[in-house]
This record gives C-alpha cells, structure tokens and sequence, in this order.
C-alpha cells in the first residue's frame, strides 16, 4: 500500500468516525425533543386542567363515587333535633353544633361522637383546620374538640369572661379574656395546649386577636380614643418581645373581623376590608364599592369574599373577591335573596333563597343546583362540594 492510499484509508476511517455518532445521534435528538415537548405540553395542560377544576373534579370522583347521591348530585348526611339557639359549624366531615343547653359532635356518619350539657348565654364555635373551640361569650367555659371529640377543658384559662377565640390553620388558638390587674388579655397556646404568647392590655379592651399563619406573631385591635376621638387600634406583636413591632391606629372605623389567610392578615372595617403582611406593614387596601356590608371574610385560599349592598334593606348588592394585595379578584351584581355565603380552596358558595351556585375565586359560575329552598346554611370545602344545612337536617351537594 503506497504512502497516498495509506493517507486515503485513515482519512476515510476519520470520516466514518466522525459521521458515526451523527447517523446514531440525529434520531436520539428527535427523541428528546418530543420527550421534552410532551413534558412542556403536559405542564401546560395540567396547568389549565387545575385552574378549570379539572383536579378537583377528579378528586371527587374517587372520593365520592361510591356514596348514594340523587339525581342532582346531592346526599343526606346529618339528622339533629331543631333548635334556633344553635350554632353550626364543619370539622372535617363532622358536624358541630352548640346552642344554650348543649354541644353535639356527630361523625361523618351521623354517630354521635361528643355532647356536652351547657348553661350558654351567648353560644359560640371557632373552627380551625383539626380542632374547633366551644365557647360561651362573657362566660367562662371554653372546650377544645377535634373529630374525635373532646380535646381539652380549657375552662381554667378563661379569667373573668371569654371576649373571643380564633383559631388559624396550624390550630394555634388566640384567647381574649377580661383578666384582673388590667383590662383584657389575650394568650396564644399551640396546638398541644401550651402557651406560647401572652399580651396584657391595662389601657384598653381588646376586642380581637389572631395568631398570623406564620405562627411567631399575634394580631390584636383595641378599642380606645385618639385625639378625643374612638379609634380602633391593630398591633402585631413578635412572640419574642413584649412590646409591639407595628401599631396602626385605623381611625373612626370599628373593626368586625380578624381573618388570617395564607401569609396575610385580613381587617374587615366597616368601610373598607386592609390587608397587612404578618410583620404588620400594609399590604393592600379595598374600600367598598357599595356603602353597607352584608357579610364578609369568607376566607378561601388566598383571598377574602365580601357581600355590599348599596342599600341598607333590600337588593343592589354586590358580591367581591379580594386578594392578598388588596385588589378585587372578582365582582359580581347579586340579584337575589341571599340566605349564607362560604368559601374555601378556589370556590365561593352563594347560597340564594331557591338555589345554590358555586363560584370560582373570580366569581365565574362554577355549578349551580336548584330546588335548595330547605336550606338556610352552606358550609363549602375545597374539594368545592358544599354541605346545606336545613332546620334538622343536612346534605352534602358534589357537582
């Protein structure tokens, strides 16, 4: 073999080689990149399959296909005796009820769990995500119950008088009390019982309080005067120090309602709903669209439903959902009677004099179910089913 042909023969080797891993290499890139666009085209689809309530749909398909629903996507679920001085509210798939004489705990299938025989003047619950508290407001009895029924008495806790209770979604529970030595005070304990904040008012009372989501700050409003003026007052406080990190003075307007919802802290005022971050800066402000508030601070995942009405009897009203940043998510001009608002996960439930329609966050129509004129209560879930309660009996609606 001559010197050329040599040459020749190695620069063909070095071409094949080179060409080789194109030959083998071409189609695993065409692989990839389907691979890779069907992952893209996956995402996206999940995506708009989860924000049109494809998920949940799912999820009640399993979870609730085997229950006994009628033609219109409803099941019976509770029986109780009637009582008009009762409170009712959800815990998990319970029902929980507290009126004058007596509290009820009834499981998901209608067993009674708990009862408690009570002398209430004034009956009230706070629900929680696992535990709800019964309590008797300017009383002194207060019981903490999960779904298996009661918890602790925390009955010695409670000073002079119960003023309020809440409870945030880690069942971290803010106390409010006439206490002797001072005005009020309020005490938060963690979801074991033990006290992880106190706060002592000696100038003023403290008409609410609230532990933040994130779990290390307390929320309170206190009732007072500014410059010879009522003032109601919100102060955060750290539960490493006893003195304030932000104070706002909220002028001449009453504070109804504390709500913590996700990383923010909802004040409903009767002129405008403010939205703080836990550190207590301000986050966003929402002033009425209409002068009289219905009802308000429904809270759903990420946001807060308000009803205004432009009158202070009758139709004209307006149903508004607010974020996080104070700025409406959604409107919607409200006809009809409207018997009871509630909201959880993505959803709104409306419940009118003859129907029920559930809403999205954006107050778009989501389902709707007629004939509801049994009702005078709706409790939603996230799932977006929604529990009616009637004057001694419940059900549950799945669309």
């Amino acid at each position: 073999m001559t010197e050329q042909e040599r040459d020749k023969q190695i620069r063909e080797e070095i071409r094949r080689a080179k060409a080789a891993p194109r030959r083998k290499g071409r189609p695993r890139r065409i692989l990839i990149f389907v691979l890779v666009l069907a992952v893209l085209l996956g995402a996206a689809g999940f995506a708009a399959f989860h924000a049109s309530g494809g998920m949940d749909r799912l999820r009640r398909l399993l979870t609730y296909t085997k229950t006994q629903q009628d033609g219109d996507g409803r099941m019976e679920l509770f029986r109780f005796d009637s009582d008009r001085t009762a409170r009712y509210e959800t815990l998990g798939d319970s029902l929980l009820s507290v009126s004058t004489t007596r509290a009820l705990l009834l499981g998901k299938e209608g067993e009674e769990i708990w009862s408690q025989t009570l002398d209430f003047k004034n009956p009230a619950i706070a629900v929680g995500a696992k535990t709800a508290a019964v309590y008797d407001v300017g009383g002194t009895s207060l019981f903490l119950v999960d779904a298996g029924g009661l918890v602790r008495d925390m009955s010695d806790e409670t000073g002079n008088g119960v003023l309020s209770v809440s409870l945030n979604a880690s069942d971290t529970l803010a106390l409010t009390t006439l206490k002797s030595g001072c005005r009020s005070s309020v005490t938060a304990f963690n979801a074991s019982g033990a006290p992880q904040f106190i706060f002592n008012s000696s100038e003023h009372y403290v008409s609410d309080a609230c532990v933040l989501g994130d779990n290390r700050h307390l929320a309170a409003v206190t009732l007072g005067e500014t410059d010879g003026l009522f003032a109601s007052t919100l102060s955060v406080y750290s539960f490493d120090s006893e003195q304030p990190v932000s104070t706002t003075t909220l002028g001449g307007s009453m504070v109804y309602a504390l709500e913590d919802f996700g990383s923010a802290l909802a004040v409903l005022q009767d002129d405008r709903l403010t939205v703080f971050d836990p550190d207590g800066s301000l986050s966003g402000s929402c002033r009425y669209e209409y002068p009289y508030l219905r009802a308000g601070t429904a809270a759903g995942s990420g946001f807060v439903t308000l009803l205004l009405s432009r009158y202070r009897t009758g139709g004209a009203m307006r149903l508004v959902t607010v974020g996080a940043d104070g700025e409406p998510m959604g409107r919607l001009d409200v006809r009809g009677e409207v018997l009871d608002v509630s909201a959880a996960g993505h959803y709104v439930a409306v419940l009118y004099g003859d129907s029920l329609t559930v809403y999205t966050e954006t107050l778009t129509e989501y389902a709707t179910l007629t004939g509801t004129d049994f009702a005078r209560r709706v409790f939603l879930r996230a799932d977006g089913t929604a529990m009616l309660l009637g004057a001694s009996r419940s059900w549950l609606y799945v669309p």
